[in-house]
């Protein structure tokens, strides 16, 4: 098993388990309710491999195949009037093939993730895991809970 940062090459890969797991998403939340456009992954893509881009995207690939990704946005925090000047790694979405599930896989990943975001100064790291997710993995790569959002549908 190798963890490295994704390449072009990479994107037709990792496309389908993004599809995957925006559709797992899109099952389990209203505020999802539209079809997922293509466009929206061309655009993320694009948007990471830009120069000086907020966004890290990285593979794990076994046997030559890629068989997860994670991808993270860094957030500049400045003159907020409680929180202090900081730069924060929020990990957007994780996903690891069905078949390679439960093996450690996903916290490996976070781990890489988490050292690449410290190379580029972040001090904090945020992971948001919709309350329908039933996976222990946040647990298990020693996150735990700040806060806990309500939502109340109209």
């Amino acid at each position: 098993m190798r963890i490295r940062p994704a390449t072009h090459d990479d994107l037709p890969a990792i496309l389908p388990l993004f599809q995957d797991l925006d559709a797992k998403h899109r099952r389990s939340s209203k505020d999802i309710r539209d079809e997922i456009k293509p466009e929206r992954y061309e655009l993320l893509f694009n948007s990471t491999f830009k120069e000086n881009s907020d966004l890290i995207l990285s593979v794990v690939e076994k046997e030559q195949e890629v068989i997860g990704f994670a991808l993270a946005k860094i957030t500049q925090v400045q003159k907020n009037f409680i929180l202090k000047d900081s730069l924060i790694g929020e990990v957007l979405y994780v996903a690891v093939s069905e078949r390679y599930k439960r093996g450690g896989i996903g916290r490996e990943l976070m781990k890489d993730m988490e050292q690449r975001l410290i190379e580029k100064g972040v001090e904090k790291f945020q992971l948001r895991v919709f309350s329908f997710n039933d996976e222990t993995f946040p647990e298990k790569a020693d996150y735990r809970p700040k806060y806990t959002v309500y939502e109340k549908y109209v």
